[in-house]
């Protein structure tokens, strides 16, 4: 199999090494545009693209021709690269939504996934779009979907995640513009059949993760899971909140609107607050080697509720990687969070030769074989702890 990977960022770096370890793939390229010029050695090369531009986008294509294409730059080159797929017939796959509000009157969802817009062209195609194939989301969407299977009747479903740092000061394990865009962004809800949307940090609540994290405080936060999974699952209520060891550095950011994207005008120039924090904050300030990061780590929770034979059940699947202390040891400049995220993406990627399906489909969409197939292999992965248990 021939990857090409498209960004060669905190995550699409670590993707590109994990894969070029995969006997079944013959190469990979990364395409960024930091590169200077073209490079090769061994089974990586590397390629200068420019993703605003779609001819450049087509002529890497047309020269790479690759049998799978990720997007592991920013969602907001989605629709592009997925136009240009389609028009190449390559598989495709990327790890989140742009996520935008929708414009369609009568839409059941306030937001867009826009990727589904492509669902036709692939179909006809025949070739595969994998979208949202990380870990959050990605992974979640795969556990929530093994966890209603085993229902009669699914009611509640909570997914709870954990982004323990280790460290009270402020960093950005990854993208700055990412976190900041998420801290502003409304979190979506899926409660009593319905769509609604939140207010940022709203929901708190104290949720009893299994150890050894035990009872934190979570709040909402917006997520992509929420506006696929209601429209493939059967289910009352859905919703996704996160324990983060430096959310009310977060809360201070939102609540003094420092990430608001309202612009001001200052004589000629106009900026928003938001652009202001960007600019000015450090790109990524998270050291992996500094000891102080040693015992951070990501983890998620998915519960599920509901009822077997007409018993109420409720099963939990919690799933804890490793921690950076453990990731330093594996050579591969990755962080707590960019770990998690490119493993899942590099399982998902090797299991799109095994996917029948075509057209855009999201992993909750994903056939028992395949979620076998990504279960153990994520098994198998050192220091990656998968634990199932009933609750009732």
């Amino acid at each position: 199999m021939k990857i090409l990977i498209l960004g060669h960022g905190a995550v699409g770096s670590v993707l590109a090494n994990l894969l070029q370890n995969e006997n079944a793939v013959k190469t990979v390229t990364s395409a960024d545009l930091h590169f200077k010029e073209e490079k090769k050695f061994g089974k990586m090369h590397h390629v200068k693209i420019n993703l605003s531009s779609k001819s450049q986008l087509a002529d890497v294509l047309g020269k790479q021709r690759p049998d799978l294409v990720i997007n592991a730059s920013s969602p907001k080159f989605n629709a592009d690269i997925l136009d240009e797929c389609a028009k190449a017939g390559v598989n495709y796959m990327d790890m989140a939504a742009c996520w935008e509000p929708s414009t369609e009157k009568n839409a059941l969802s306030p937001y867009a996934i826009e990727q589904f817009d492509f669902d036709k062209q692939f179909r006809e195609r025949n070739i595969l779009g994998l979208i949202e194939a990380g870990v959050s989301p990605g992974m979640t969407n795969l556990f929530v979907r093994e966890c209603a299977d085993e229902f009669d009747e699914l009611d509640d479903v909570k997914i709870r995640l954990i982004d323990y740092s280790g460290s009270d000061e402020l960093h950005f394990a990854w993208s700055k513009e990412a976190l900041l865009d998420e801290i502003t962004s409304k979190p979506l809800v899926y409660e009593n059949g319905r769509f609604k949307i939140m207010e940022p940090f709203s929901g708190e609540e104290e949720y009893e993760f299994p150890l050894p994290y035990g009872k934190k405080r979570v709040n909402l936060i917006c997520q992509d899971e929420i506006g696929t999974i209601p429209f493939f699952i059967k289910l009352k209520n859905i919703d996704i909140k996160d324990y983060d060891n430096q959310v009310d550095i977060h809360k201070f950011l939102y609540e003094l609107g420092l990430v608001s994207k309202k612009k001001i005008k200052f004589g000629e120039i106009e900026i928003s607050p938001f652009e202001f924090v960007n600019k000015i904050l450090p790109d990524v300030s998270f050291n992996n080697q500094d000891p102080k990061f040693n015992e951070a780590q990501f983890a998620f929770s998915v519960e599920a509720v509901g009822k077997i034979k007409n018993k109420k059940a409720a099963i939990r699947y919690f799933v804890l990687f490793p921690k950076q202390k453990e990731i330093n040891k594996l050579g591969l400049n990755a962080n707590f969070i960019s770990y998690p995220a490119a493993l899942s993406a590099k399982i998902f990627a090797m299991a799109v030769p095994k996917i029948k399906l075509r057209g855009i489909v999201p992993p909750e969409v994903l056939d028992k074989e395949i979620r076998k197939f990504v279960l153990s292999e994520l098994n198998r992965t050192k220091h990656v702890i998968v634990k199932k248990e009933r609750l009732v």
